[in-house]
């Protein structure tokens, strides 16, 4: 198992997806919320402060339609770890972590500001990875 402690997301994060799934299908169901995740979180860099901002941060700015929109997206992620056989209490925690990002982000500005700087889905993704990682 990785090494614990703060490098801990880091170190899952790096791992090859087959590292992690136990056949070629949950493999690509991995891949595919860590894509998802990323799009959402870090899919754009900005130029001059080179900072990434997702597909959920700019979605943001279209009242209503883009929360929806970047929500459906989320909800990717979390269906995704469903399908792997993600425990209970981290489907619970990343549906919470889903709503909580429609709850924030749909707040003018600050929602906009909150969504660019917390990356909720990548967070989801790091719990489905440690989740993973136990059931080994």
């Amino acid at each position: 198992m990785p090494g614990r402690g703060a490098s801990e997301a880091t170190t899952f994060a790096e791992l090859p997806a087959e590292t992690l799934a136990s056949t070629r299908a949950d493999a690509r169901r991995l891949r595919r919320a860590r894509g998802v995740a990323r799009l959402l979180d870090d899919a754009v860099e900005l130029p001059v402060v080179r900072y990434r901002v997702g597909v959920d941060a700019l979605a943001g700015l279209v009242p209503v339609v883009g929360d929806v929109l970047a929500t459906l997206l989320a909800l990717v992620v979390v269906w995704e770890a469903y399908r792997l056989g993600a425990r209970r209490r981290t489907l619970a925690v990343m549906l919470v972590s889903v709503a909580v990002d429609l709850a924030v982000g749909s707040v003018p500005v600050v929602g906009d500001a909150l969504d660019a700087v917390v990356k909720l889905n990548r967070r989801n993704v790091r719990a489905l990875e440690r989740d993973l990682a136990r059931g080994e």
